[in-house]
Protein backbone atom coordinates (compact mmCIF):
# COMPACT_ATOMS: atom_id res chain seq x y z
CA UNK A 1 0.00 0.00 0.00
CA UNK A 2 2.79 2.38 1.24
CA UNK A 3 4.57 1.80 -2.11
CA UNK A 4 1.56 2.21 -4.10
CA UNK A 5 1.09 5.34 -2.68
CA UNK A 6 4.72 6.82 -3.07
CA UNK A 7 4.34 6.08 -6.57
CA UNK A 8 1.18 7.81 -6.92
CA UNK A 9 2.47 10.16 -5.92
CA UNK A 10 5.37 10.85 -7.95
CA UNK A 11 3.36 9.87 -10.92
CA UNK A 12 1.00 12.94 -9.68
CA UNK A 13 3.65 15.24 -9.37
CA UNK A 14 6.12 14.15 -12.26
CA UNK A 15 2.70 14.94 -14.64
CA UNK A 16 2.00 18.28 -13.32
CA UNK A 17 5.73 19.49 -13.71
CA UNK A 18 5.34 18.22 -17.09
CA UNK A 19 2.49 20.31 -17.69
CA UNK A 20 3.51 23.40 -16.20
CA UNK A 21 6.79 23.41 -18.12
CA UNK A 22 5.10 22.48 -21.33
CA UNK A 23 2.04 24.78 -21.18
CA UNK A 24 2.93 27.54 -19.51
CA UNK A 25 7.31 28.06 -19.45
CA UNK A 26 7.07 26.62 -23.11
CA UNK A 27 9.87 23.63 -22.69
CA UNK A 28 9.84 21.58 -25.62
CA UNK A 29 8.37 18.12 -24.34
CA UNK A 30 10.74 16.52 -26.86
CA UNK A 31 13.27 17.41 -24.99
CA UNK A 32 12.11 15.21 -21.77
CA UNK A 33 14.29 12.49 -23.09
CA UNK A 34 17.70 14.23 -23.08
CA UNK A 35 16.62 15.71 -19.69
CA UNK A 36 15.93 11.91 -18.39
CA UNK A 37 19.85 11.27 -19.58
CA UNK A 38 21.20 14.05 -17.86
CA UNK A 39 19.58 12.70 -14.93
CA UNK A 40 21.11 9.44 -15.30
CA UNK A 41 24.32 10.87 -15.69
CA UNK A 42 23.67 12.69 -12.52
CA UNK A 43 22.78 9.56 -10.97
CA UNK A 44 26.21 7.53 -11.39
CA UNK A 45 27.98 10.56 -10.49
CA UNK A 46 26.54 10.49 -7.24
CA UNK A 47 26.85 7.08 -6.90
CA UNK A 48 30.56 7.35 -7.69
CA UNK A 49 31.10 10.11 -5.26
CA UNK A 50 28.97 8.05 -2.51
CA UNK A 51 31.12 5.02 -3.63
CA UNK A 52 34.49 6.82 -3.20
CA UNK A 53 33.71 8.82 0.11
CA UNK A 54 32.69 5.53 1.80
CA UNK A 55 35.91 3.98 0.29
CA UNK A 56 38.34 6.59 1.62
CA UNK A 57 36.27 6.60 5.07
CA UNK A 58 36.87 2.79 5.55
CA UNK A 59 40.09 3.19 4.34
CA UNK A 60 40.82 5.86 7.25
CA UNK A 61 39.12 3.90 9.63
CA UNK A 62 41.23 0.87 8.62
CA UNK A 63 44.50 2.86 9.05
CA UNK A 64 43.32 4.74 12.72
CA UNK A 65 42.58 0.91 13.92
CA UNK A 66 46.33 -0.56 13.03
CA UNK A 67 48.07 2.50 13.94
CA UNK A 68 46.02 4.08 16.96
CA UNK A 69 45.76 2.33 20.10
CA UNK A 70 42.17 2.73 20.62
CA UNK A 71 38.95 1.14 18.43
CA UNK A 72 37.69 2.73 15.49
CA UNK A 73 34.28 1.39 14.58
CA UNK A 74 33.11 1.86 10.95
CA UNK A 75 30.04 2.75 11.75
CA UNK A 76 31.82 6.07 11.94
CA UNK A 77 30.80 6.40 8.27
CA UNK A 78 27.12 5.20 8.59
CA UNK A 79 25.62 8.56 8.91
CA UNK A 80 23.28 9.61 6.58
CA UNK A 81 25.34 13.15 6.28
CA UNK A 82 27.33 11.01 3.81
CA UNK A 83 25.14 10.66 1.37
CA UNK A 84 23.73 14.39 1.37
CA UNK A 85 27.44 15.35 0.90
CA UNK A 86 27.97 12.87 -1.83
CA UNK A 87 24.69 14.11 -3.50
CA UNK A 88 25.66 17.85 -3.29
CA UNK A 89 29.36 16.62 -5.11
CA UNK A 90 28.11 14.79 -7.55
CA UNK A 91 25.41 17.81 -8.35
CA UNK A 92 28.85 20.04 -8.24
CA UNK A 93 30.73 18.19 -10.41
CA UNK A 94 27.76 17.78 -13.15
CA UNK A 95 27.35 21.13 -13.36
CA UNK A 96 30.86 21.80 -13.14
CA UNK A 97 31.47 19.03 -16.71
CA UNK A 98 28.16 21.04 -18.12
CA UNK A 99 29.94 23.99 -17.83
CA UNK A 100 33.21 23.09 -19.38
CA UNK A 101 31.18 21.61 -22.21
CA UNK A 102 28.90 24.94 -22.83
CA UNK A 103 32.36 27.24 -22.63
CA UNK A 104 35.02 24.98 -23.92
CA UNK A 105 38.60 26.81 -21.91
CA UNK A 106 40.37 29.21 -24.21
CA UNK A 107 43.61 30.91 -23.96
CA UNK A 108 42.33 33.70 -22.21
CA UNK A 109 40.81 31.74 -19.47
CA UNK A 110 43.08 29.41 -18.90
CA UNK A 111 45.78 30.76 -18.33
CA UNK A 112 48.34 29.74 -20.14
CA UNK A 113 51.23 31.41 -21.49
CA UNK A 114 50.02 31.84 -25.17
CA UNK A 115 47.64 34.41 -26.27
CA UNK A 116 46.98 32.59 -29.29
CA UNK A 117 48.40 31.82 -32.75
CA UNK A 118 49.23 33.88 -36.23
CA UNK A 119 50.51 32.45 -39.00
CA UNK A 120 51.02 28.72 -37.24
CA UNK A 121 53.32 31.02 -34.65
CA UNK A 122 52.14 31.34 -30.98
CA UNK A 123 52.24 34.38 -30.03
CA UNK A 124 53.71 35.31 -25.82
CA UNK A 125 50.63 36.63 -23.36
CA UNK A 126 52.28 39.84 -23.05
CA UNK A 127 53.24 40.42 -26.54
CA UNK A 128 49.20 39.82 -27.63
CA UNK A 129 48.26 42.20 -24.86
CA UNK A 130 51.07 45.22 -25.90
CA UNK A 131 50.03 44.73 -29.17
CA UNK A 132 46.37 44.96 -28.55
CA UNK A 133 47.00 48.18 -26.72
CA UNK A 134 48.40 50.07 -29.47
CA UNK A 135 46.72 52.48 -31.42
CA UNK A 136 46.32 50.89 -35.17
Amino acid sequence: MQEGFLLVLIALTSAGAWAVGARRLGLDPRALGAAAGRLLESLGVIVIFLAANLLVAGLLILTARSVGPRFVSLYLADDVIVLVLSVLQGLAFQAWRGRARCHPPTAERDGSLYAGATMGRAIPRRVARRSARRPP
